[in-house]
């Protein structure tokens, strides 16, 4: 399966490969419209206010401080996220009706 001959929109080289581009670097450079680009700031913005685009911000901003340190960045520990599971030892039946013990299920 051969293909016709095709000249690159970008540089002009003739090429047979498929698509329109004769190379990957030639295909990745494309202009963005005024529209793509707030529709993307849109979602960026609206990703970085959730937990993971925090977290996210987070890594990124320790790893840099630890490079501007000259040191190597460690990563989180898990005993950084471990918080304490308080006992529940004063269960109350009419607290609330809708739960049941345990022993019930």
């Amino acid at each position: 399966m051969g293909y016709k001959q095709k000249t690159c929109p970008r540089c002009g080289t003739e090429h047979k490969k498929r698509g329109p581009f004769c190379s990957r670097s030639c295909g990745n450079v494309r202009e963005h419209t005024e529209e793509d680009k707030k529709i993307r700031s849109k979602k960026l913005i609206e990703y970085n206010q959730t937990p993971e685009g925090v977290a996210s911000q987070e890594r990124a901003r320790r790893q840099m401080i630890a490079y501007n340190k000259g040191e190597e960045y460690q990563g989180v520990t898990i005993d950084e996220f471990a918080v304490d599971i308080p006992d529940v030892t004063d269960y109350n039946l009419e607290y609330d009706s809708s739960w049941q013990r345990a022993e019930k299920w």
